[in-house]
Order: structure tokens, then C-alpha cells, then sequence
């Protein structure tokens, strides 16, 4: 293509059509090819399409917790489209005792081992240290991160739970009584002002949260059960709690309705993202657990998704089932998803003699054609967190 008058080879639009493809690295690097270039970098539209093109093909980033009796740190892993891991290194930027609470956009939410958040860009190495604030911090915490484009900003939701103040809430070896379990306060911080507040958590104040946060389309949302009455012996009931992270408001969401056929046993639920909607799992249990080692069908789960998600269910929650995978020899615990495909830990059992195993793997399992792959990131004795990550520009900075 011949030369424009500005001495361009390329048309503005190809030109940007090229750049949003490459990798923050390499964008990084051509910052000084001229004060054009590095100026668009930093422009809200060029921005804007990088991240809608990562967002495309996300990673999948992968947290290694080990378990509390061994000294070795947590890390983290990448997996890319063709399943081989790379390590992730832009997070020795943080504390060994880091764990991300939340990705939102090329941003990371990390919980550091003294209690401190911060917010960091890994693909920049920018890194927000977010203010502490008066809270007990001996208290325990349900946290969420999530980004609303109608304020255009990051805000981190930390919702504090604690028991009763009566007494009698403890057993005779002081343990307390999970029953008595409830929402004290939540403070949100935003990015924007880079500041926290207290919000009205009155409707949240007989609720038990017990998840982090699932941030999809301008929300976040957790699963939570109702405290029941101290007479009551019936069990706590099971709702979701979502927080509209635009206008600072929480509501009761109900789930969609299990049915299980008399084959199953029992049902778990996990929340996932699904194409820009709230989505849930529900696990079945074929059969009881005495059984499913000499069981050929052991589990099976289906999806179903949110159809209101960004309109917060103003007019009723309208649940659609997409689909029902399995029967499964093993058990397959949903985790999330990646790339329309479904990130499990696999466990199945084996009969080794005179005691019985069970053999846990990280998986990823195609729903469509029940294709089931391992992940090479899986070593023994981890616990793994999943999340889905784009690399981006966005700034980690407050603008206050």
C-alpha cells in the first residue's frame, strides 16, 4: 500500500485493527516507536478494543493452594488454548501468601497473607495497594470484584459475617455454632475514588453467605442460606444474594428448581459465568456413597442460566436449562468455565485391595460431546482455584 500524506503505510483503522491483536508485552515495547503510538495506548477506545479482543480468548489462570500443614507457598498457572501450562510469573509482584479474590478484565483482585487487598494489572505490573480499613480484621470475609460500565469502575465488595453475641451461641469447647452464623456489615471500595463505604446490609442481616463472588454482566452474586429460626429444626434455605455493582444495590435472587430423578441421591450447586450470564451447576449424585465405587453411573450435571441477568431479575427470576451432561463413571465437581467448555475435578474410585481410593484429577470436560481431557497443571495434594483471564491495559490506578 503506497504512503498516505502523513507518511502512514497504514489507514488508522488497519492500523488499530493490528495493534489490539498483539500482547500487552509487545504493546509495552512500542511505546517508543513514537508519542503517537504510546499516547493510543493509553487512550480509553484503543483500551476498549484490546480488552473486547483478549476477552475473546481468555486463559485460563489457575491457583495452586496446597494444603495448610505443608510451608510451601500457593502459585499460579496459565492454560492456554492448546492445554499446556505456562507458569505465571507477572505475580511475583505480589506476596507468596497472595490469593486473587476476583479477575475482572486484565485486572486481579489479590488477599494478601496480612490481610491487605490490592488491585494489580499483571500484564503492566501495575499495582494498586487498597486502603485498610476499620474493620476487625479477625472477623471473616466474603469478597467479590466486579466492574459496572455504567460508573465505569472497579469495586470490591467485602461482606463481614459474623456469629451471635449471645453466649450461648457456643458449645462446650468453645466452638461457635455455625447455625448463629450471619451478615455483620459490608463496605465497598471503588477504584474511581479509591476509597471504602459502609453500605445498608439490613436485608443481608439473616443471610449466611458461603462463596465468593461469581461477577458477571455489571454484578456480583453469591450463594447464600437464610438463618433459621432458634427453634427450628428444619434446614437452612438456600439463596443467592446479588449486588448491582452500578447503583451499590443487593437482592434475593431464588436459584432455579432442582428436579432430581429417584436414580440421584443428592445435589450440590456452583455458580459460573456463561457467555455474559449468571449461570449455576447442579451436581447430581447417583446412588449413595457405599455404592458409587461398584456404580457405572456415578454422577451427572446440569447448566442452567440466568436468562435476566442484567436486568437483576426486576420482574422474576426466568431460569433456562441449556443442557445435561453425563452420566459419569466418576464424579465430576463443576468449577467453572472456559471457552464454552467445563473446568471439573475429576475423582474417581478404585478398588486397590483391601482399601478403597479415590484417584483426583483436574479436568475439562467439552458438555457437547462429553469429551473429557486432563489437565496438565494437576499435581497431588493442590487445590485449585479457576479463573479466566485476559491480559490488558486497563488501569489498576485509582483516578481520584
Amino acid at each position: 500500500m503506497a504512503e498516505n500524506e502523513k507518511g502512514e503505510i497504514f489507514s488508522y483503522d488497519v492500523m488499530i485493527h493490528i495493534l489490539k491483536r498483539l500482547p500487552v508485552k509487545s504493546l509495552m515495547r512500542f511505546k517508543c516507536v513514537s508519542k503517537n503510538w504510546a499516547n493510543l495506548f493509553r487512550t480509553p477506545h484503543f483500551i476498549e478494543q484490546h480488552l473486547r479482543h483478549s476477552n475473546q480468548s481468555p486463559f485460563l489462570l489457575l491457583q495452586r493452594i496446597r494444603p495448610s500443614h505443608t510451608s510451601t507457598p500457593s502459585s499460579f498457572c496459565l492454560i492456554v488454548p492448546d492445554l499446556s501450562v505456562h507458569e505465571f510469573p507477572y505475580l511475583d509482584l505480589a506476596s507468596n501468601g497472595a490469593k486473587v479474590v476476583g479477575s475482572c478484565n486484565g485486572l486481579l483482585c489479590l488477599r494478601h497473607s496480612d490481610h491487605a487487598l490490592s488491585i494489580c494489572n499483571p500484564a503492566t505490573r501495575q499495582v494498586t495497594q487498597v486502603p485498610q480499613t476499620l474493620t476487625d480484621v479477625r472477623n471473616f470475609y466474603y469478597f467479590g470484584f466486579g466492574y459496572s460500565p455504567l460508573v465505569n469502575d472497579y469495586k470490591i465488595v467485602r461482606i463481614c459475617v459474623c456469629d451471635s453475641d449471645d453466649d450461648d451461641n457456643e458449645g462446650n469447647d468453645g466452638i461457635v455454632v455455625l447455625d448463629f452464623i450471619h451478615v455483620n456489615q459490608v463496605e465497598v471500595y471503588s477504584l474511581a475514588s479509591g476509597s471504602w463505604r459502609q453500605l445498608d446490609a439490613t436485608n443481608l442481616q439473616n443471610l449466611c453467605p458461603f462463596s465468593n463472588a461469581v461477577s458477571v454482566g455489571g454484578g456480583m452474586f453469591w450463594k447464600a442460606t437464610t438463618r433459621p429460626e432458634l427453634e427450628s429444626t428444619q434446614d437452612p434455605d438456600e439463596c443467592l444474594v446479588s449486588f448491582d455493582v452500578g447503583r451499590d444495590d443487593f437482592r434475593l435472587l431464588r436459584g432455579p428448581e432442582s428436579h432430581p430423578s429417584p436414580a440421584t441421591s443428592s445435589c450440590n450447586s456452583v455458580l459460573a459465568e456463561y457467555d455474559d450470564k449468571l449461570a449455576i451447576f447442579l451436581l447430581f449424585m447417583m446412588g449413595n456413597w457405599d455404592n458409587l465405587i461398584a456404580n457405572d453411573q456415578a454422577s451427572l450435571i446440569d447448566l442452567w442460566v440466568l436468562d435476566n441477568t442484567q436486568t437483576y431479575a426486576v420482574e422474576g427470576e426466568r431460569w433456562i436449562k441449556l443442557y445435561r451432561v453425563g452420566p459419569f463413571t466418576g464424579i465430576l465437581y463443576p468449577i467453572s468455565f472456559w471457552r464454552d467448555q467445563i473446568v471439573c475435578r475429576e475423582e474417581l474410585f478404585e478398588n486397590s485391595g483391601e482399601f478403597d481410593q479415590v484417584k483426583t484429577t483436574l479436568s475439562i470436560l467439552n458438555p457437547y460431546s462429553s469429551e473429557l481431557k486432563n489437565l496438565p497443571a494437576h499435581r497431588k495434594d493442590n487445590y485449585y482455584v479457576s479463573f479466566n483471564y485476559a491480559e490488558s491495559l486497563v488501569s489498576s490506578q485509582h483516578s481520584a
